[in-house]
C-alpha cells in the first residue's frame, strides 16, 4: 500500500494557489490572500489561508488592515476602499510601484448553498475594473458561486488528504496488527505491526486468503470453521469485540491473539472490506497460566506440611497414646521439620513479593569466598551425612564485591536444589575459577538433568520443570528465581548447564574486588 501523501498534499496546494491566482488576476489585482471561514471544514485549523503574490511575514499586520471597517456580505459581495502607502510600499506586497499610483484594497465574500467559504482579499491599482464589476448587478454573483465551486472542490480534496494522511499515520505506526480484506477474504492492507507479529511480510500476503495466511484456531486448538470467521461475522452485521482465538506465525508457532472486526460498507449498505484489529495476548495468557499454576502449586505446599504437623500433633494429643521416648522424638523431629519446610516457604513468598516490589537491599562489601563456601558444606554435610561434597578451589581465590547473606542463601539454594534432584547419586562438585573480571562459582550433580527446552525458563517465577518426578517433590519454584535476582543486582549473571539423566552444572559470576591486572606486551 502506498503511503506518499506529503507529495499530494503539496500538489493539492499548489493547485489551489493557481486557482486563486487565476481569480485575482481576472479581477485585475496584483496580490491577495485567501482566509478559510471557520465554520467552512475543520474548526481546528481556523487560521488557514493561501498567499499569492504575497510575502508570508508581512501577512499578519495586512490581514489586521483589511478586517477592519466594512466587510462584504452575501448581498454586496465585494467591496472595495483605499489603502495606506506604508502597506503599500512595504516588502512582499506590490512591489516596484510608486507612491504615486494609488492601491485599493478589495474584500470578496465567498459562499455557496453550503454556506460561507472564506474571504478573499487582493489589492489592485486603483480605478482598475475587471469585466465582472462592468456587467450587471448579477455577474459578480456569478463569478463568487464559480470561484465557490472551484475552492470548495480543491478544499475538500485537500481536507481528504489530511484525514487520509491521518489514517495512514495511524495504520502504520499502530502497536495493533491491522489487516484489510475485501469481500473475497483476499488480504488488502496489512501493517507493519501485524508483520512483526506474524512473520510474513505485506508483500508476500497481499492477495491471499487470510484463512491461510494466519490459519485461525479456537482456543482449544480446534480450526475455525469459515462462518466462525470474526470478518464474515462482522460482514453479516454481527458485533465482533475482544474475541479470543489463536493465530500461526510463518514459522507455524501459535500465538494466542484478542481481535475486533469490523466492516466498511458501500452506499446500498453491502459490505465492502472487513478490518481486523489483532492485539498479542500471549503474555497475558502465560501470567494467567502462571497465576494458576502458582496457586495450585502453593496450596499443595502449604497442605502437605500442614497435614503432617497436624496428624503428629493429634497423635500425640490422644489420651490413650502411649510412646516411649524414642517414637516420642521421631514425631516431634517431624514436626520441627515440617514447621521449618513451612516456615521456608512462607519466607520465599515474601522474599519473592519484596523483590517484585523494590524491596531487595543489600550492603555489599569485599567478600572472600572460601570461608562462605566451606560453612556452607559443613551445614549441609551435618544435615545430610550420605552427601559426598568435592571443593575445587584455586589458592588464592580473588575477593568479590557482595553482600554475605545474599549469596550464603544462593548457594545454600543451589546446593538443596542439587541433593533434592540427586536421589541416586549423592555427589556434589563445588567449583571456583577466576577471570579477569570476576570470579565463577559452581555447583555440579549427577542427578537427574534438565532438558534443554526446560533449561529456558528454569530461572522464572514458580517455573517447577521435569514432568512428573520433579513435580512429586516439595518447592514452590521460587528458589532459582531468587537466585537470579540477586545474582543480577550484584552485576553477575547465572546460568545453567545440563544434559538430561546425566546431571547438572548452575554456575553464577561475581564482580571481583579489584580487577586483574593483565600483562603488558611489547611489539
Amino acid at each position: 500500500m502506498s503511503w506518499s501523501h506529503v507529495e499530494r498534499l503539496e500538489n493539492l496546494h499548489d493547485q489551489l494557489t493557481i486557482l486563486l491566482g487565476g481569480a485575482i488576476r481576472l479581477l485585475c489585482g496584483e496580490a491577495g490572500v485567501f482566509v478559510v471561514s471557520k465554520e467552512a471544514f475543520d474548526p481546528q485549523s481556523s487560521a488557514e489561508y493561501t498567499l499569492y503574490q504575497i510575502d508570508e511575514e508581512r501577512l499578519e499586520r495586512f490581514l489586521a488592515w483589511a478586517q477592519r471597517g466594512r466587510q462584504p456580505n452575501s448581498v454586496e459581495p465585494l467591496v472595495c476602499r483605499s489603502m495606506p502607502h506604508d502597506l503599500v510600499t512595504q516588502p512582499g506586497l506590490m512591489e516596484g510601484e510608486t507612491e504615486q499610483q494609488e492601491i485599493e484594497l478589495c474584500s470578496l465574500f465567498l459562499h455557496d448553498p453550503t454556506g460561507p467559504l472564506g474571504m478573499l482579499y487582493y489589492v489592485r491599482l486603483a480605478g482598475m475594473r475587471s469585466c465582472f464589476e462592468c456587467g450587471t448587478d448579477g455577474t459578480v454573483h456569478m463569478f463568487v458561486a464559480q470561484l465557490a465551486v472551484g475552492l470548495r472542490f480543491a478544499l475538500k480534496a485537500q481536507s481528504l488528504e489530511k484525514e487520509q494522511a491521518r489514517l495512514a499515520a495511524i495504520f502504520q505506526y499502530s502497536a495493533e496488527g491491522i489487516l484489510t480484506v475485501d469481500a473475497a477474504l483476499r488480504i488488502i492492507d496489512f501493517n507493519p505491526a501485524m508483520e512483526r507479529l506474524t512473520g510474513w511480510p505485506e508483500s508476500e500476503v497481499l492477495g491471499c486468503s487470510y484463512f491461510k495466511v494466519l490459519r485461525p484456531k479456537d482456543r482449544y486448538g480446534n480450526d475455525l470453521r469459515q462462518e466462525d470467521s470474526p470478518i464474515l461475522q462482522a460482514f453479516a452485521g454481527q458485533v465482533v469485540l475482544n474475541k479470543e482465538m489463536v493465530i500461526s506465525t510463518r514459522d507455524g508457532q501459535c500465538i494466542d491473539v484478542c481481535v475486533t472486526a469490523s466492516c466498511v460498507r458501500s452506499v446500498k449498505g453491502e459490505p465492502m472490506n472487513g478490518i481486523l484489529n489483532v492485539r498479542d495476548i500471549t503474555l497475558q495468557r502465560q501470567q494467567e497460566e502462571q497465576r494458576s499454576m502458582f496457586i495450585s502449586v502453593i496450596s499443595h505446599e502449604l497442605q502437605t506440611p500442614i497435614a503432617i504437623i497436624k496428624g503428629y500433633a493429634s497423635t500425640l494429643a490422644r489420651p490413650d497414646a502411649k510412646l516411649d521416648a524414642k517414637a516420642l522424638r521421631k514425631r516431634l523431629l517431624a514436626i520441627e521439620e515440617e514447621a521449618d519446610r513451612l516456615n521456608k516457604l512462607v519466607g520465599n513468598l515474601l522474599y519473592a513479593s519484596r523483590i517484585q516490589a523494590g524491596g531487595l537491599s543489600m550492603e555489599v562489601a569485599p567478600l572472600d569466598l572460601v570461608p562462605l563456601i566451606r560453612g556452607v558444606t559443613r551445614r549441609l554435610i551435618a544435615k545430610s551425612p550420605d552427601v559426598a561434597v568435592e571443593l575445587d578451589i584455586p589458592a588464592n581465590l580473588p575477593l568479590v564485591m557482595a553482600d554475605r547473606d545474599r549469596i550464603e542463601e544462593v548457594l545454600q539454594n543451589l546446593l538443596d536444589n542439587a541433593v533434592k534432584y540427586s536421589p541416586h547419586q549423592r555427589a556434589l562438585t563445588i567449583t571456583c575459577r577466576a577471570t579477569g573480571e570476576e570470579v565463577i562459582v559452581s555447583v555440579s550433580d549427577k542427578g537427574m538433568g534438565i532438558s534443554l527446552r526446560d533449561q529456558e525458563r528454569i530461572f522464572d517465577r514458580f517455573q517447577r520443570v521435569g514432568g512428573a518426578p520433579t513435580q512429586a517433590m516439595p518447592g514452590a519454584g521460587l528458589g532459582l528465581y531468587i537466585c537470579r535476582v540477586i545474582v543480577e543486582a550484584h552485576g553477575g549473571h547465572i546460568w545453567v548447564e545440563s544434559t538430561l539423566h546425566q546431571g547438572s552444572t548452575f554456575s553464577f559470576s561475581l564482580p571481583r574486588e579489584e580487577k586483574a591486572q593483565l600483562p603488558m606486551v611489547m611489539f
